[in-house]
C-alpha cells in the first residue's frame, strides 16, 4: 500500500493556501514514509506518536492535526480498514526545554571597508547564513555582482541568495577571496574570532531572524539555507511571528 499516492487526492478535498498545502504535504509525506516500514495499526500509530514527542509542542499539534485528517480520509475511502487516530500528546513538564531566541543585534559597524578576512567572513555569514563548511567550498565565481546574488550549486541543488548592496559594494573589489575559501574550517573560525566575539552559529542565527522579520516564509528560508526540512527553523517562526 503506497500511501504517498493518496496525498494529492486528500489535498484536493481541501481549500488551502499554497503555504498550507506545502505544510500539509511535508507532514503527510513524513507520516507515509514512517508507515512504509511499520504496520498501519494501533501499535504503529502509538509508535509514530512516540516519535513526535521530540518536536516542539507547536510542531506536534500541527502534525497530529494533519495526520489525523489524513487517517480519517483513508478510512472513509476504504484504503485502511480501521478508524485510527493519534491521541493528543501529553505535556511532559519535567522534560520541557525552554526555547531561547537571541536578540537581534545591530551589525552596521561590520559593514565598513573590509580590512580583514574575519570581517569579510562575519559579513558574509550575516548576508547568506552560510556555515564555515559551506564557505570552504565557495568560489569567487559564485558571486554574481551584476545582480548581487550568491549562486550555489550543491549536490545538484541550485539556490541563489540575494546580497544587500551595502555588502556588495565592499566585497566585490576583493581580489584574493579564493585563497580564503580554500582554507580549513578551523582557519576560518580562527580568523572570525580575531574580528568578533560572535560565533559563526550566532551570526547565522542573526541572518535567520532578519529573514523572518522581512516576511520570508519558512519554506523560502529553508531553501535559502539549503535545508532538507523546516524543523530547525520552526522555533524562530514560533517566537518571532
Amino acid at each position: 500500500m503506497k500511501l504517498q499516492n493518496e496525498i494529492p487526492k486528500f489535498l484536493a478535498t481541501k481549500s488551502l493556501s499554497e503555504n498550507s498545502r506545502l505544510s500539509y504535504s511535508y507532514d503527510l509525506n513524513q507520516f507515509c514514509a514512517f508507515f512504509e516500514t511499520h504496520e498501519m495499526n494501533e501499535a504503529g500509530v502509538l509508535l509514530f506518536k512516540k516519535n513526535l514527542k521530540s518536536l516542539s509542542p507547536a510542531a506536534q499539534k500541527r502534525k497530529v492535526s494533519a495526520d489525523n485528517q489524513f487517517l480519517s480520509f483513508l478510512y472513509h475511502q476504504r484504503i485502511i480498514h480501521d478508524f485510527l487516530q493519534i491521541s493528543k500528546i501529553e505535556k511532559n513538564l519535567k522534560n520541557t526545554i525552554k526555547v531561547e531566541i537571541p536578540q537581534q543585534r545591530d551589525f552596521s559597524s561590520f559593514y565598513g571597508p573590509i580590512q580583514t578576512p574575519g570581517q569579510f567572513l562575519a559579513t558574509l555569514i550575516l548576508e547568506t547564513g552560510l556555515t564555515p563548511s559551506e564557505i570552504c567550498h565557495l568560489k569567487w565565481e559564485n558571486f554574481n555582482w551584476r545582480f548581487n546574488l550568491l549562486e550555489i550549486n550543491k549536490n545538484g541543488a541550485r539556490r541563489a541568495i540575494p546580497l544587500q548592496n551595502k555588502f556588495a559594494v565592499r566585497a566585490k573589489v576583493i581580489q584574493n577571496a579564493d585563497e580564503l575559501f580554500g582554507k580549513s574550517r578551523q582557519y576560518l573560525h580562527g580568523e572570525l574570532k580575531k574580528f568578533t566575539d560572535f560565533t559563526a552559529r550566532e551570526l547565522r542565527e542573526q541572518f535567520i531572524m532578519r529573514k523572518v522579520k522581512e516576511g520570508h516564509s519558512i519554506y523560502d528560508l529553508s531553501e535559502l539555507l539549503g535545508l532538507k526540512t523546516i524543523v530547525t527553523l520552526e522555533k524562530y517562526f514560533k517566537k518571532l511571528r
